[in-house]
């Protein structure tokens, strides 16, 4: 049963005391998880809940020379077509969503600008929960790989270093994945890096340290007035023509105790056992999402953007009938359809490590 919000009680009258008509301010939620994913789409009265998105395989290169045409020409000159390959992803859609329940002495007795606090809240929320579903999605369905090269998620024990970065863009690089960033070369400036193409990298804040002290790493700083960067993006490493470019999102997941017994490691632990985090590193088009009859952003938004995904929903006083004799109760909700998929698992890696712990 859904928690009615009454002034005398979740929010308390401002009688007496200074209320701050601004509200705290607060940082908005980086939402990076769609960030380049192949937009599918569902629209209403369609009769479907699933999602089918069809890659075109690549076609094998061809190094034979036509011959000389001679004689009668014969029908498409005697040479064979090709036959293009694919390979279809399906989804099926689920609803999420969230509501309030708001009643008429939260108009009377709270400051102008109460409700639209609690639009903004719904909205981030709306945001930052379909961020964590293609999460989930990228984390868990791509390609595992772990630090330290050990055989599984429980043996991981290490926070990553160069040659987990490596192995990674050598794969994607030699599975053809395509880049996201053109190269650019830099700038007159004195102190600035040139960057080579790109594929997008995602972690959590802890594992942003560890990667920051990389050898090869490059601060954003370095290159942040030549190119335009994503919000949250912190830095890049590059190694053999390749660049990876990260972005850090609180949203990423943290496995408390998944790992190995912690021993003398001064690492993240939950019981004396290693935390765990994945670093999602993906090439274009490696992934799909889906909205509601609207596409994703091709780049990263921030919560509480309108970004086509989700819809808010907001019913006024006197709207519910006999469930609301004295017109006292309005409600205000987000949903929002979604299903993401991971359409080539050869453009796409989740590296599982661990990180420094900080604390001390």
């Amino acid at each position: 049963m859904a928690a009615t919000i009454t002034t005398t009680s979740t929010v308390q009258k401002p009688i007496n005391v200074v209320f701050e008509q601004t509200f705290l301010r607060r940082a908005q939620q980086l939402c990076p998880y769609f960030s380049g994913t192949v937009p599918g789409k569902l629209d209403k009265s369609m009769g479907t809940s699933t999602i089918k998105w069809r890659r075109i395989e690549q076609a094998t290169p061809s190094t034979t020379a036509l011959s000389e045409l001679t004689g009668t020409a014969a029908f498409m000159f005697g040479r064979n077509a090709d036959t293009p390959t694919f390979t279809d992803v399906v989804a099926t859609v689920s609803k999420y969503g969230q509501y309030y329940i708001l009643n008429e002495e939260l108009d009377l007795y709270s400051p102008n600008g109460t409700t639209d606090e609690f639009v903004a809240v719904l909205g981030e929320s709306a945001g930052r929960s379909l961020n964590q579903l293609m999460r989930d999605v990228l984390e868990d369905n791509s390609t595992q790989r772990y630090a330290g090269n050990v055989a599984s998620g429980a043996a991981v024990h290490a926070a990553p270093v160069v040659g987990d970065l490596d192995r990674v863009i050598n794969e994607l690089s030699k599975n053809s994945a395509r880049p996201f960033m053109p190269m650019t070369t830099g700038s007159v400036s004195i102190g600035t890096s040139p960057i080579l193409p790109s594929f997008w990298g995602f972690c959590h804040p802890d594992v942003a340290y560890n990667l920051s002290g990389l050898s090869g790493f490059t601060s954003v700083e370095k290159y942040a007035g030549q190119t335009e960067v994503a919000p949250g993006e912190f830095g890049l490493y590059a190694k053999a023509g390749r660049a990876v470019r990260f972005i850090q999102s609180e949203d990423a997941s943290k496995d408390a105790g998944a790992g190995a017994p912690l021993s003398a490691a001064d690492l993240n632990a939950t019981s004396s056992v290693t935390d765990t985090y994945s670093i999602v590193i993906v090439g274009r088009d490696a992934a799909g999402s889906v909205g509601l009859g609207m596409r994703h952003t091709d780049g990263i938004y921030r919560a509480g953007e309108n970004n086509g995904a989700f819809e808010m929903v907001f019913h006024e006083r006197g709207k519910s009938g006999v469930a609301d004799p004295f017109n006292e109760i309005s409600t205000l909700a987000w949903k929002a359809f979604f299903a993401g998929a991971i359409l080539n698992a050869n453009w796409s890696r989740s590296i599982r490590v661990a990180a420094t712990n900080l604390t001390n």
